[in-house]
């Protein structure tokens, strides 16, 4: 799956170098779409056309190749490729062109924001990747079911309605928020009849299914877990609870 993500991503660079041209950069091309008539008319649109298709086109094919030989070696670098790379380039590319609208001020403004705006971006990103790698660690007490990392939560007991193992993860259409990798499944997901929260370290064997009696179930399969284990520690535990 992670291969036809590179691949894809890839071809849409490609693509946005041959979809722009003169006909429409006063419409698709950013910038140059808000620029007076006095700055269009100084602004070497051709020149920076060309400039602008060779990038994509180059990136597009290296960023596709790259991340099919990162697939083939670990699917989870595919994420932090697609994630990191195309802040990184656009950098290189913001600092590459100034020179075709560094005689124009406002583009000149444009660009500081920008590049502002993508190291910020780069910043944030790998924050989040660094945050979403920390593990997630389970810990039961007599009244409170406790995991900790990402999208972790402070679990009552009282508040739990059904228990069990799942073989297989239910019907996902989609990632509400969170991250999805090679090796992990973390946040909310929407399935058909309503929300999951997922705590999934990939490959499992077993999911452990919390149900709550307010609040979308918790799936959990988590590395160095036993998923029967906590069930057992689980039902004692609401038995001891119970009135």
């Amino acid at each position: 799956i992670m291969i036809y993500v590179a691949l894809g991503l890839g071809l849409l660079f490609v693509v946005i170098g041959y979809i722009i041209t003169e006909r429409n950069a006063d419409m698709l091309l950013n910038g140059y779409n808000t620029m007076s008539k006095e700055e269009k008319a100084q602004f070497p649109l051709k020149e920076y056309l060309v400039v602008f298709k060779q990038f994509h086109l180059r990136f597009g094919f290296l960023f596709a190749l790259s991340g099919v030989g990162l697939a083939i070696i670990n699917p989870d670098y595919v994420g932090y490729h697609a994630g990191i790379t195309p802040i990184l380039a656009y950098i290189y590319f913001f600092i590459q062109t100034k020179k075709f609208s560094q005689h124009l001020p406002s583009q000149t403004k444009g660009l500081k924001l920008g590049l502002a705006v993508l190291i910020a971006a780069l910043v944030f990103v790998i924050g989040m990747f660094y945050w979403s790698d920390r593990p997630s660690l389970v810990k039961l007490n007599d009244h409170t079911l406790k995991i900790s990392g990402p999208y972790g939560i402070d679990l009552p007991l009282e508040k739990i309605d059904s228990l069990g193992i799942l073989l297989t993860l239910p019907e996902i259409n989609a990632r509400r928020h969170g991250f999805s990798t090679g090796s992990v499944a973390k946040g909310r997901y929407k399935g058909p009849v309503g929300d999951y929260l997922l705590l999934i370290d990939k490959p499992f064997d077993k999911v452990l299914w919390i149900g709550r009696k307010s609040g979308d179930p918790v799936l959990i399969a988590l590395q160095e877990l036993d998923e029967e284990k906590l069930l057992l520690e689980l039902k004692e535990s609401l038995e001891l609870n119970s009135p």
